[in-house]
């Protein structure tokens, strides 16, 4: 468990620590960050990773000629995108950074790894299933259910007549954790 203390600006004490939340790049998957940025604690600055599992292909072109930037902005919509930047400038001083990220291991080793090399202390999962478009794509949750970071799931209680469904505004429907 890696949380790191330092000072701000104004010389008060802050915890820094880095957290995991499973994305399929639709607004409703941002339910998650809006709800724990919510209820975070003042003191806490988070580095977030929003974390997408993806297979690789064998092909030696595929491999050579395609990075994970080209991935992601194709996996990536605007409204996902402007989402997270509605977040970020909605809660600057909770965030201390926000990044996309693609995990295409095949093992729980690889997964433990991948959380240990990016210093993730929890992981915060929805209570509803994440809607996987891509066939490259696959569940981060078997990994996650067996991780070595600690588990928060999170329930999402949309409203019935969600007009934006999809849209920007659906990040501020109401949340609680659970």
């Amino acid at each position: 468990m890696q949380i790191t203390l330092y000072c701000n600006k104004n010389n008060i004490e802050v915890m820094r620590k880095t957290i995991v939340i499973p994305t399929d790049f639709t607004v409703q998957s941002l339910n998650v960050l809006k709800s724990v940025l919510s209820n975070n604690a003042s003191n806490t600055t988070l580095d977030i990773i929003l974390l997408h599992g993806l297979s690789l292909n064998d092909s030696i072109r595929d491999l050579l000629f395609s990075s994970k930037l080209q991935q992601i902005e194709n996996l990536s919509t605007a409204e996902f995108e402007e989402a997270c930047e509605v977040i970020k400038n909605k809660y600057d001083s909770q965030i201390s950074s926000l990044r996309v990220d693609l995990f295409s291991g095949y093992n729980l080793s690889a997964f433990n790894n991948f959380l240990e090399g990016n210093r993730v202390v929890e992981i915060y999962v929805s209570d509803k299933k994440l809607e996987l478009t891509n066939k490259k794509s696959f569940d981060l949750s078997r990994f996650i259910a067996k991780s070595m970071a600690k588990v928060i799931t999170i329930d999402t209680v949309l409203s019935l007549s969600t007009p934006e469904k999809g849209k920007v505004a659906e990040v501020f429907n109401q949340i609680s954790l659970g």
